[in-house]
Parts: structure tokens; C-alpha cells; sequence
């Protein structure tokens, strides 16, 4: 079975790669993947062989918490306050300070001997204790073979404490003493824990702005009585009232009222949108003016909200592959830099033999080196990039999608309901004889066919019919005010006998464009023209031309007929060169057109030379259930938020509001967020590779040397700059 839990108490990326070694050394343990960022874990077991209780066991063994997924107790959320300890250990830090560095001033001004030594014994005691948690943290991790952050923080402060101890213990005169270090150390790293911890927290601010349109109470009415319950009361089928200022909690249709609704928190829409009678009211949207009930259809874990946290959760505790490489060095890196301490310690004591100098580079080399960082660079982005994506109505199931979508090279589009509006409406009308609308009212307003509903709803009012019927294939006829009317097609015009050869051109030119032309006429002449055609939705041209921009080829597949694909496409702006536009297409032609665009890529991969594609991903953005087969083979499966639930299941980005124009807005944000992954890489990379040497002392020839403090304080503020680089990302596409 797969399962997964939160797990709390975790500090960096080696405490995340610990935890995994440990569980997946279990026998019967498939598969186990830590989330650093998302605080959780996923294990694939098998029941008979291990069970969850010693799964369980061997996390909290490392020191951690482990609870089912999200049932992380409120008391336990953030852990003891880093601020606090900071503070306190501040004020013990002062006086130590003083005493051992007071003698730079003056050699008057500070005690001597024990005097000195024995206070600062107490006060970094003191300060150690107070920290405690990097100290239980570590040993156990060390203990477990799977060291992590705290190991090297533990390390660090304990040697400088024990060698000091030691040392003035031998000769209470000496000057060699490193108390100071190792209360600095723990001070420097509590106050960078802190920082970066408050950084982190604001990477889920959509997130939590989502969270909190979620109210505690609503009003139900029930048999007509109206009552305030807690939203864990609310059933399928009550009926719920919403007023001004008041959020929406349930998904449902509206019974009465009349109301706007703000629902840029879900779609990103800026504008209010207008709900009636019969209209569908979605959670997370607040009513800015007006009144509604609304009949629940969905509550609790079922509704919109709540499928969207935890879609946008789900993505930000998921791992690029970018991420593996960091991953692989994390699991390595503590033991390593173990191992440069000893040598460093080494080779200082047989160059020098000065046991103070070369404990000085050797506790250095320890204290400011930083697996934080590496383990940061993605999945602080990754985070912040899930929750703004939320915000702008772009949600991605995984940080594998939003890798991907930063270098998509080809982006196939559904016609129908995707790059159109998906329902037929009346683009042309011609009326030749003055009251024709009426006539055509009074016909289609009988009919249940969609494109009578269309021209009736067209028409808005008008007369009433008899002996209206639909002939197939070609139109509808009836009685009104005792004549008889046709309103169909050629077809229709020819075997009725009616005269139309005069208006022929007109229909023919609009055939020709893609619409679907109709003659209205009595038993003689033709009377009025009408034309109806699926129509471009509204952004949909600006976003074929961002996603040019962006170096992104758009074609178009359809199983609509070529005369109207081709007239689609090029009012959406798709170049009709390199097969752009692929018409009368069947859902596994759709499916084998993006499976082919694959195998291109991926010989342009390997270096085959006649592949005509870039080494980038494929995107299929569709909306229906004949979509669900190529989304789910693309590269990048993108599915309109108004479409079937079988086409959003087989994706890996939704688009909340159904709007194209998203879709951009996906791949900018998509290609920040990899720029500033890159960037954290590097700087993680390239911040422990001249920090390790410089701290070991490889410039001291150059008098460039650090001492113990300076590197606890370099380490803190390396993942620091790591995580507010990501939080860049927060105000992506925000009016300043």
C-alpha cells in the first residue's frame, strides 16, 4: 500500500534524506519520499511484510514527529519559539562577549583566570542548554548513521565547548579558549533558523490566503427556520444562505437571490462575476453585493476550496527532478564534511603544531558549512511558485509539471471549449422582410435542439406557434398567425420549393467561413439569414500570441471539419505553416499526433540530427473526455478547469477559470521559478565551495582567515539568501 504522513521537527535537507534512508532500509519498504518543504512523507509498503507502526517507529527514533497526513495537532504547529531562544541566549551572549574579548581594549578591564573562564563556563552552559533541541537533534541523527544540520551545528559547539573546558581546566591562564565560538554558534544559527523559518512560512501566503475563505460557520435554512452550524454540520442537499461580505462554503446551484461574487481568490478573475437562479456557486468565493440560497451539492473535503489546497499542498511537498542531483549530495554531505574537519585539523597541526590554530580551521570548516541551502534551492521555490500559481488560477499537481512547462516547445490546443467558447451563437443575421425575429421565435422556442435554443434565445421574444416540428437534416417548420414558415438549410429551401437562389451568395460566402448558415422563409421567399458558429473566446488570440513569444508552437487539433478549423485558427492567430492546424481528427488521432511529436523530441535528445523538434516538452491542453487520452500522454497535460472531470484527473495543470489566457501566465511563471532555482543551485554550490576552503584556511598565506563565529553567521545568512531568492516568486504578476 501507499501512504502518506506529515512529519514535523525536520531543519534541513539532510534531516528530509535521513528519514528516507532510514525507512527504506525496512524490510518490505518499496519506495519512501521526504518533503522537506512540505513536511511530509510518503511510503509504498507492503502490509505483510512491515507495518505502519514500525514505519512510524523508525522516524520518530531520528527525533521526529510523525502523524497522518495534515492531522498535525495545532500545539505541535512551529515547534518551540526560535525567537525567543534567540533572545535569550543574547543576553547571555553580551557579558560572555565582554569577558572574552575585553581584553582586545584593555588588559585592565576584564578578570583573569578562573575569574574570566569560570563565567563564561556558566553563561555559554547556560546558552547550550538553552538550545537544546540542535543537540538532541544531532546525536540522534549521528547515532542513526544519517547526520544532518544539527549534527554539524552539534558538532561545532560541543568540541569548542569541551576543548575549552579542557584546556583552561590544564592551564586557567591560558588564552587559547573557545567558549565564546561555541555560544556564538548556537546564538547565530538559532537566529538564522528563525529568519528562515519566517521566510518559508510566507512561501504559502496563497495558500493560506485560500485557507481562509473557508468560514467556521454558515447559515442553513431548515424547515424554514434559518440556523448558524459549524461547517462540519453542513449536509449534501441543505440549503445554505450567503450574504453581502459573507465567503461561499459549499459548491451548489442557486435557488434564489441575486448576488456578485468575488472569485479571484480560485480563478484569478479581477471582476466580480453576476449569480442568479440556476447559476452554479463555487466555495471560495466572497458575495460583494446581494443576497443567495444556494442548495449544497458538495461540502467539506468534496468542494472546490478544499480540492484546491490540497492539489496546491500536494504540488509544493512534491520534487522536481532537478532537485535529485541536490538530493544526492545532501545524503552525503555531513559525513564529508566530517571528514574535511579531521583533515583539515590534521594538516594544520603537522604544518603548524599549534593545537589552538588548527582547532580553530578544523571547528570552522564544520560550523560553516551548509547543507541547508542545497536542500532549500528547489523546494522553497517550488512552494512559492504552487501558491502563487494558485492565486493566478494555475494549478499544478507537481513540481515535475512545473519543471517541464518552463521548457515546453510545442503546445497542442483543443478547439472546442478550449481556444472557443464551446457553444453555438448567432455571429451574422440578415432580415429582408421587417418582423422576422418574432417568426423565428415562435419557431425555435418549441424546439429542443441546440441550435434552435441558440436563435431563440437570440431572438428573445416573439410569437407564438403550432404544429411545429423538426425535419431532420434539415430545419424547422410551423404555423404562425395561420401561415406556414421554414427556417433551415438549402436542403429545406429545395424540397419546399422556396425561392433562393437571389440570397445564395450570402449563405455560400458564410458556409465557407466555417458557420452553419440558415434561411428563414415563408412558402415563397426567403425572408431573413442567420448564422451561427462556435465562437473565439474572449483572450484566447492574445494568449496564442504570448505563447509565440514565448517561443511555443501552437497547433491546433479538432474533429470539427477543415472550413471551420481553418477559419478558427486563423482568427486565433495559429499559423496555418508546419501542420498547425490538424481538422476531423478522432480521439486517437489526437493521441497518436502528440505521441509522434514525442518520440521527435526525444530524438532531438539524443542527438538525431533529422528530428525537426527542439529537445523541449509537449503540452496538450484540452477540455473533454476524448482529451483525456492525449493529455494524459503529453509531456504536460493542461486541462480547463469548466471541463469533464476525466480530462482534469488525466492532467497536470488545471486552469481554474477554463481561460486560455492562464496558460501564459503558467509558462512565465514556470520559467522564473526554474531561473531562481538555477540561481539558489548555483549559489549553494558555489557558497560551499569557496566557504569550505576558505574556512579550512586555504588563503590564510593571503592573511584571509575566518574564525568559528564568522562562520556560523556565513551559514545562517547562505540559507537566508536562499529562501528570500525564492520569495521573489510571491509577487509574480502583482500590481506594485
Amino acid at each position: 500500500m501507499k501512504k502518506k504522513f506529515s512529519v514535523t521537527g525536520m531543519m534541513c535537507a539532510a534531516c528530509a534524506a535521513g528519514i528516507e534512508r532510514s525507512v527504506r532500509k525496512l524490510e518490505g519498504v518499496a519506495s519512501c519520499s521526504v518533503s522537506l518543504m512540505g513536511e511530509s512523507m510518503e511510503a509504498e509498503f507492503d502490509e505483510g511484510v512491515v507495518s505502519e507502526e514500525k514505519i512510524r517507529a523508525a522516524v520518530t527514533s531520528l527525533g521526529y514527529q510523525i502523524f497522518d497526513y495534515g492531522k498535525v495537532p495545532e500545539k505541535r504547529k512551529g515547534g518551540p519559539s526560535l525567537l525567543v531562544r534567540f533572545f535569550i541566549s543574547l543576553a547571555l551572549l553580551l557579558p560572555e562577549m565582554y569577558l572574552a574579548m575585553g581584553h582586545m581594549i584593555s588588559e585592565h578591564i576584564v578578570p583573569h583566570g578562573w575569574w574570566n573562564y569560570g563565567p563564561q563556563l556558566v553563561l555559554t552552559l547556560a546558552i547550550l542548554c538553552i538550545n537544546y533541541p540542535f543537540f538532541v537533534s544531532g546525536i540522534r541523527a549521528a547515532v542513526k548513521l544519517v547526520p544532518n544540520m544539527d549534527t554539524l551545528v552539534t558538532l561545532g559547539a560541543l568540541v569548542s565547548f569541551i576543548y575549552s573546558v579542557v584546556t583552561v581546566s590544564i592551564d586557567p591562564l591560558a588564552k587559547t579558549a573557545f567558549f565564546e565560538s561555541a555560544a556564538m554558534i548556537v546564538t547565530l544559527v538559532t537566529l538564522g533558523k528563525f529568519l528562515e523559518d519566517k521566510s518559508k512560512k510566507r512561501t504559502g501566503k496563497e495558500l493560506e490566503k485560500l485557507r481562509a475563505l473557508a468560514p467556521d460557520s454558515v447559515t442553513v435554512e431548515r424547515d424554514g427556520t434559518e440556523n448558524v452550524v459549524s461547517m462540519s454540520e453542513v449536509e449534501v442537499g441543505d440549503t445554505v444562505i450567503v450574504r453581502q461580505g459573507e465567503s461561499i462554503a459549499i459548491d451548489g446551484v442557486v435557488l434564489s437571490g441575486h448576488a456578485f461574487a468575488d472569485t479571484s481568490a480560485v480563478t484569478g478573475e479581477s471582476l466580480p462575476i453576476e449569480l442568479c437562479e440556476g447559476d452554479r456557486a463555487v466555495s471560495a468565493s466572497i458575495v460583494t453585493g446581494g443576497y443567495l440560497k444556494i442548495r449544497a451539492e458538495k461540502v467539506g473535503e468534496d468542494t472546490m476550496l478544499s480540492g484546491i489546497i490540497r492539489m496546491v499542498r500536494e504540488a509544493g511537498a512534491s520534487k522536481a527532478p532537478i532537485q535529485k542531483l541536490a538530493d544526492k549530495i545532501s545524503a552525503v554531505f555531513v559525513p564529508v564534511v566530517v571528514a574535511l574537519a579531521l583533515l583539515t585539523f590534521a594538516i594544520w597541526m603537522i604544518v603548524t603544531h599549534d593545537v589552538a590554530k588548527a582547532f580553530n580551521f578544523g571547528v570552522s570548516v564544520i560550523v560553516i558549512s551548509c547543507p541547508c541551502a542545497l536542500g532549500l534551492a528547489t523546494p522553497v521555490a517550488v512552494m512559492a511558485a504552487t501558491g502563487r500559481g494558485a492565486g493566478l488560477g494555475v494549478l499544478f499537481k507537481n513540481a515535475e509539471a512545473l519543471q517541464k512547462l518552463a521548457t515546453v516547445h510545442e503546445v497542442f490546443l483543443d478547439k472546442t471549449a478550449t481556444i472557443t467558447e464551446g457553444a453555438p451563437k448567432v455571429v451574422f443575421f440578415q432580415e429582408y422582410e421587417g418582423g422576422v425575429k418574432d417568426i423565428a421565435y415562435a419557431l425555435e422556442s418549441k424546439l429542443s435542439h441546440p441550435l434552435a435554443r441558440c436563435i431563440a434565445e437570440y431572438c428573445g421574444s416573439g410569437l407564438d406557434g403550432e404544429c411545429v416540428e423538426y425535419l431532420a437534416g434539415m430545419g424547422a417548420t410551423g404555423v404562425v398567425n395561420g401561415r406556414r414558415y421554414f427556417l433551415g438549410n438549402v436542403r429545406m429551401m429545395q424540397e419546399k420549393n422556396v425561392k433562393f437562389e437571389n440570397r445564395l451568395p450570402a449563405y455560400t460566402a458564410l458556409s465557407e467561413e466555417g458557420k452553419t448558415a440558415l434561411f428563414l422563409s415563408d412558402e415563397e421567399r426567403v425572408l431573413a439569414l442567420f448564422a451561427l458558429a462556435d465562437t473565439l473566446k474572449e483572450g484566447s488570440r492574445a494568449a496564442v500570441e504570448e505563447l509565440t513569444a514565448l517561443g511555443c508552437l501552437p497547433v491546433m487539433l479538432t474533429g470539427d471539419n477543415r472550413a471551420v478549423a481553418g477559419h478558427i485558427a486563423t482568427e486565433a492567430g495559429i499559423p496555418s505553416y508546419e501542420g498547425c492546424v490538424r481538422a476531423e481528427l478522432l480521439p486517437e488521432d489526437k493521441l497518436e499526433f502528440v505521441r509522434a511529436a514525442r518520440e521527435e523530441n526525444e530524438a532531438a535528445k539524443r542527438g538525431n540530427r533529422a528530428a525537426r523538434r527542439s529537445n523541449g516538452f509537449v503540452a496538450m491542453v484540452g477540455d473533454g473526455i476524448n482529451d483525456a487520452p492525449a493529455l494524459k500522454e503529453a509531456d504536460i497535460g493542461v486541462a480547463m478547469g469548466n471541463g469533464t472531470d476525466v480530462a482534469i484527473e488525466s492532467a497536470d495543470v488545471v486552469l481554474v477559470k477554463g481561460d486560455l489566457g492562464a496558460l501564459p501566465k503558467a509558462v512565465r511563471l514556470a520559467k522564473k521559478t526554474m531561473r531562481i532555482i538555477k540561481q539558489n543551485l548555483f549559489w549553494a554550490f558555489f557558497y560551499n565551495c569557496i566557504g569550505i576552503p576558505l574556512a579550512a584556511g586555504a588563503f590564510a598565506v593571503l592573511g584571509v582567515v575566518l574564525n568559528p563565529m564568522i562562520s556560523a553567521a556565513a551559514m545562517s545568512l547562505s540559507s537566508l539568501f536562499v529562501v528570500t531568492n525564492a520569495l521573489r516568486l510571491t509577487r509574480f504578476m502583482k500590481k506594485k
